[in-house]
């Protein structure tokens, strides 16, 4: 058994699939590359207005005005990412497929049980085929792709049934379908299709009943090829392709972009069609990719790495917008490009008393929140550098991959009084006597000193412009506080106080 997926007017449905809600309005597609772009495709509504094939965009203009700002231009990259979903969804059913043509895939059914009766017999199983070809319908319109599934004996008989289908065709009887289709769908040449028409032959059955023999003697060497077509007997084998593995989505605006709005609405429609794609696989996204090129040609590019991968539509959106929001460029944008990296979900098993984030990207979406309000030098893990200078430390990139473990001290070291530091430390005036401090002067404390210890001397970087000199002195006050001071090349600080 074989399913052929049809979509008709693929072109212009690759391009749509951006703009879903223009599939029920009139809508053309040219190519704007040719010397005289001509409609190729069009939609249901814009038929209705008299619009046809082979009319040019005056004309089209002509029969419908209201089809101004409708007129769609093919796009390359929108057709490879429209054939790459319908060999995704292809996949999900069979491991078997074929990229037959634009818009037409067909799946090798062989295994899934769909034959009835006894070993030699081929006629299937009509309900569960129908069943099979409404759910590939149903996911491919989740993909914005409307499709029409044949399914049939052999390759070419099913994909007549999916050309004559609506939009569902299961081929249960090959003689009595084929017989009731119309002559021109074996695809005979213009020629060969005007002397039949001469004849009188309008439909396969008529054609057959001819007989093959007087119809090469009369028509020639393609008489031979159309009967065989026409009577479907044979088979073929499938030229068997791999699932493509890129989950890409990109469109190139008509006009540029230059708000936020308008990019995170397509931003939006991409974001779901990928993670449809990638839940058809069994996948979910461990890393996003944004690409952006502006009107002066110049691109823009950056990698999103998800820390617990995720299907969430609206996890992965938040991170595109806090990115965003802060993103500010000098050009309009032109085109846009968004890309995810399948991956599997990630389960940990923890002991009884080991805990986790609850929600890893929740938190990676808060520090990167931060990182646009206040700097990236602001926000992370502090670590200490190698140095004497006191509160000498640098802000390191949060990581969650690899938790040093904390070891307790064993025996537990004896530990003096708390010092509780002023952030940042108090500027004070100091008497000094006998190069001893006597009293101070500050916001903290007014008042003489009854003992002081010190100084303790220390300084370093020396070799550079940020070389620091210090003295420190542990005092205590006439009310009794002890107050750690220092002084510097700014001048006396109090730097905190003793618990």
């Amino acid at each position: 058994m074989y399913a052929v997926i049809y979509i008709p007017d693929f072109f212009l449905h690759s391009v749509l699939r951006a703009e879903p809600a223009l599939e029920k309005q009139p809508v053309v597609l040219i190519d704007e590359h040719e010397k005289k772009p001509i409609v190729l495709q069009l939609t249901v509504a814009a038929r209705a207005l008299g619009i046809s094939e082979g009319m040019t965009s005056t004309q089209a203009l002509a029969r419908c005005p209201a089809l101004a700002g409708q007129i769609k231009n093919r796009s390359a990259s929108q057709e490879k990412a429209a054939t790459e979903a319908l060999l995704q969804c292809a996949y999900s059913f069979s491991p078997g497929i074929e990229s037959t043509a634009d818009g037409v895939c067909t799946l090798d059914l062989a295994g899934l049980g769909l034959n009835s009766g006894g070993a030699s017999s081929i006629e299937p199983e009509t309900s569960q085929c129908d069943e099979l070809g409404n759910e590939m319908l149903q996911r491919l319109a989740l993909l914005h792709l409307p499709a029409q599934v044949g399914i049939a004996e052999n390759p070419w008989l099913a994909l007549l049934a999916a050309r004559a289908a609506t939009p569902c065709r299961v081929v249960t009887n090959s003689t009595e379908f084929l017989h009731a289709l119309p002559v021109e769908s074996i695809g005979a040449s213009f020629e060969t299709l005007s002397i039949l028409k001469k004849w009188g032959i309008h439909s396969l059955g008529q054609f057959v009943a001819l007989g093959k023999e007087p119809l090469s003697t009369r028509l020639g060497p393609e008489a031979l090829a159309l009967h065989e077509r026409a009577t479907a007997n044979s088979t073929r084998p499938l030229k068997l392709i791999r699932q493509p593995d890129s989950f890409h989505e990109s469109i190139e605006f008509e006009h540029e972009i230059e708000t936020i709005e308008p990019l995170l609405f397509v931003l939006r429609r991409f974001l779901e069609q990928l993670l449809v794609r990638l839940e058809m696989m069994y996948w979910v996204a461990q890393e996003l990719r944004l690409q952006l090129r502006f009107e002066s040609g110049e691109p823009y590019d950056k990698t999103f790495r998800i820390p617990a991968p995720t299907s969430n539509v609206e996890t992965l959106f938040r991170m595109l917008y806090t990115h965003l929001e802060t993103l500010r460029t000098e050009h309009p944008i032109v085109a846009l490009g968004l890309s995810a990296k399948p991956g599997r979900a990630i389960n940990h098993q923890f002991g009884l008393f080991e805990s986790v984030l609850r929600d890893p990207n929740h938190f990676h979406e808060t520090l990167a929140r931060l990182t646009a309000l206040v700097g990236s030098d602001r926000v992370g893990t502090p670590v200490l550098e190698e140095s004497h200078r006191p509160d000498a430390f640098r802000m390191e990139r949060v990581s969650l991959e690899e938790l040093p473990e904390v070891q307790p001290e064993n025996p537990p070291l004896p530990r003096g009084p708390a010092l509780y530091r002023f952030r940042p430390p108090v500027a004070v005036t100091v008497t000094v006597a006998d190069q001893r401090p006597t009293s101070l002067e500050s916001s903290v404390f007014q008042g003489t000193i009854r003992q002081a210890r010190g100084p303790w001397r220390s300084s370093g970087q020396w070799w550079d412009n940020e070389r620091w000199n210090r003295d420190e002195w542990d005092v205590q006050a006439s009310n009794g506080r002890l107050y750690r001071i220092c002084h510097q090349t700014e001048g006396w600080f109090v730097e905190g106080v003793y618990d």
